[in-house]
């Protein structure tokens, strides 16, 4: 049975100000807060009183919530199917043996806590606000417990049995009424820029080289004698994340670089790999976890040390580069010939606010076709020398069709193979709606 609830955690994500304008009244002691059962999946019931939140949360988005009682009971209709579809969702995950790590959720709570926090200025004005609707920290908090599990458990379900079914047909149509309805919502695309690029790292000498090698089969050894991976990776990366013994979080495929990738993908929870190397130096991976796609893992890198004249030699490269561009040649190809990652030499539509400061400095309102460096870059693993060519230049303004007709055409396949979900687990659980 689910409890009654007078605020959703949601809607104390507004801000303070709406959140002040939609709280309902707090219950006196000794007044009666009275709700109704509208449905029941499985074992589980769903209040009225989850109904309200619903339209609470709705509101706290800016949603228009209909005042006239026909419409407005439609939507509540509405909103009682979605949660029993959802309920349905759940029921099958926990059928399924889906669990979900409670550290993880435990996680996602305080930081969750911590945005609204920062939005109501202070801790003590976020309870005061809690306080008004009724709540204290702790109810708040074990109510986003409970959402952040339940959603948990539905995504994991969802992503297990929709990478099985098959790819449902989405018509043209289908996609331009998608498209229609959701316009409005859409906001204003956001001027964007492309522009291919060849990056020029620092080559480590062959006796730099050898020497990372060295250590870092040195500590690969005291790991495989028994050493606290964790306490090494503090004491001997040379990775920021040494600060967290090596804890880089969670991460899918297509984040990491390929060798690194390819690797941790291929270990099992608790193995420890052999040297891998990448473009960043001499890798030591730990498979911590493993969560559907995702891989939790720690490592410890160790660099090659990088000398002053390694560094003249790279850039030297990269005004040979800017050099030829300039003269006609492909910077593509010439991005070829360096250590560029294949599917960061061509890149489009980003938001040049995004990019690292230097881009911005060194392009700034370059127009189409200009070549543009070398400069300087520092990601933190050193310098490397940057050789871009402005491709295009798209102004901010409305979205059209062909700006979101793929993430339109995805969406709509899932929803259809949601939906075919939904219905064929309604086939086998039993769901009884109130009238």
């Amino acid at each position: 049975m689910r409890a009654l609830t007078a605020l959703s955690a949601a809607a104390l994500l507004a801000a303070p100000a709406a959140l002040a304008a939609q709280q309902p009244a707090a219950p006196q002691p000794g007044q009666r807060v009275w709700d109704r059962v509208v449905a029941v999946v499985g074992d589980t019931s769903l209040l009225y009183s989850d109904v309200l939140i619903e339209l609470e949360r709705m509101q706290g988005q800016g949603q228009q919530v209909p005042t006239d009682p026909a419409a407005r009971r439609q939507m509540e209709q509405e909103i009682v199917q979605r949660n029993v579809d959802d309920l349905v969702l759940l029921e099958a995950a926990r059928r399924a043996g889906i669990v979900a790590d409670p550290a993880d959720i435990a996680g996602e709570v305080e930081s969750q806590i911590n945005r609204v926090q920062q939005s109501f200025g202070s801790q003590a004005a976020m309870e005061q606000a809690l306080a008004q609707a009724g709540r204290t920290l702790d109810q708040y908090r074990a109510e986003l417990t409970r959402q952040f599990t339940d959603q948990t458990l539905i995504q994991r379900y969802i992503g297990q049995r929709l990478s099985k079914m098959a790819m449902p047909a989405v018509t043209q149509a289908e996609i331009q009424q998608y498209f229609d309805r959701q316009k409005a919502q859409l906001g204003q695309r956001p001027a964007t820029l492309s522009f291919q690029q060849a990056v020029v790292k620092p080559q480590a000498s062959d006796s730099a080289e050898a020497r990372a090698r060295r250590k870092a089969e040195g500590i690969l050894a005291e790991i495989r004698r028994g050493g606290d991976f964790e306490a090494i990776a503090r004491r001997d990366s040379q990775d920021p994340s040494a600060q967290q013994g090596g804890m880089l979080g969670w991460f899918r495929a297509g984040q990491m670089v390929r060798e690194f990738e390819q690797v941790a993908f291929a270990l099992r929870p608790g193995d420890v790999s052999p040297i891998v190397k990448t473009e960043y130096g001499y890798h030591i991976i730990k498979l911590e976890k493993v969560r559907g796609g995702e891989r939790q893992a720690r490592h410890i890198l160790i660099r090659p040390d990088i000398s002053d004249a390694d560094v003249a030699r790279a850039r030297q490269l990269a005004d040979s580069i800017a050099t030829a561009a300039r003269g006609g040649a492909s910077l593509t190809q010439l991005a070829a010939r360096t250590s560029t990652p294949p599917e960061q030499r061509t890149l489009r539509d980003v938001l040049p606010d995004r990019l690292p400061a230097a881009y911005g400095g060194a392009i700034g309102e370059a127009a189409p076709g200009t070549i543009v460096g070398p400069f300087e870059l520092n990601d933190g693993s050193g310098p490397s020398f940057v050789v871009a060519k402005v491709l295009e230049r798209r102004p901010g303004g409305e979205y059209t069709l062909a700006d979101v007709e793929e993430q339109i055409r995805s969406r709509i396949v899932q929803q259809k193979q949601v939906e075919r979900l939904v219905a064929e687990l309604r086939q086998v659980t039993a769901v009884t709606v109130m009238p």
